[in-house]
């Protein structure tokens, strides 16, 4: 497999994400104003899509700081990728607030890879340390192991920050899905490779610009609510 399929199959992972992320929240907006009746944040079907989605997102994560710094890191590019990143979630923070005073996204998936982009890099050359690792924080989650809850709890106690929250990406156990990325990019486990045609090219684009979908597609779909609940 050469680096453009390498590429290739990463955009397309990523735009297969943000393509279902579109269509979870067109059907949270739904619910949101009153036009369904489920809910995503209780609702198994749900909480099993968002989870699906999230490791889409969060498996590409590892496998592009792979690829990034496998032959070396730049500080210079990273530092600019996790500056940008740490600005867009200072914008969905503020945002959030103003439209949901009550849930605002403190720690959500920017805030996220943002912070793993960074606790990625002692893994990059050590890709089986990253696979132990990464099947051990999510088995420990499994089994009831959650450390940072303490800090969960005091920071709604003592910070003021909200117990529950539109969008929160707690450290453990998605940390474990960024860490078996980077095994699988090291190892190029891609099972079948996908044949490059129109339809998969498209959505390899979508891909390429998923950070500037995730912040308008909420913003158009919010408006595009809206405007039919005045009309209707």
């Amino acid at each position: 497999m050469n680096k453009n399929e390498r590429f290739f199959e990463l955009d397309l992972l990523r735009g297969t994400a943000v393509i279902l992320m579109v269509f979870f929240h067109f059907g949270y907006d739904l619910a949101l104003f009153g036009y369904a009746f489920y809910q995503t944040t209780l609702d198994l079907e749900w909480i099993l899509f968002r989870a699906l989605i999230l490791s889409m997102f969060l498996l590409a994560v590892g496998m592009s700081a792979y690829l990034a710094y496998v032959n070396g890191i730049r500080y210079e590019k990273l530092i600019r990728s996790v500056v940008r990143l740490l600005l867009v979630s200072v914008i969905i923070s503020i945002g959030s607030y103003f439209v949901f005073p009550q849930q605002w996204i403190y720690f959500g998936v920017i805030h996220f890879i943002a912070l793993a982009l960074v606790a990625v890099l002692p893994f990059i050359n050590r890709p089986k340390t990253a696979l132990l690792l990464g099947i051990a924080i999510l088995l420990s989650y499994a089994l009831g192991y959650r450390p940072l809850d303490p800090l969960f709890y005091y920071s709604i106690e003592h910070w003021s920050i909200p117990g529950h929250t539109v969008d929160v990406v707690s450290f453990s156990p998605w940390f474990g899905v960024v860490l078996i990325g980077v095994f699988v990019m090291s190892k190029k486990l891609f099972g079948l490779a996908i044949p490059q045609n129109r339809w998969s090219q498209r959505v390899a684009v979508i891909g390429q610009h998923s950070l500037a979908i995730y912040l308008i597609h909420q913003p158009v779909l919010f408006g595009f609510f809206y405007i039919i609940k005045f009309w209707f």
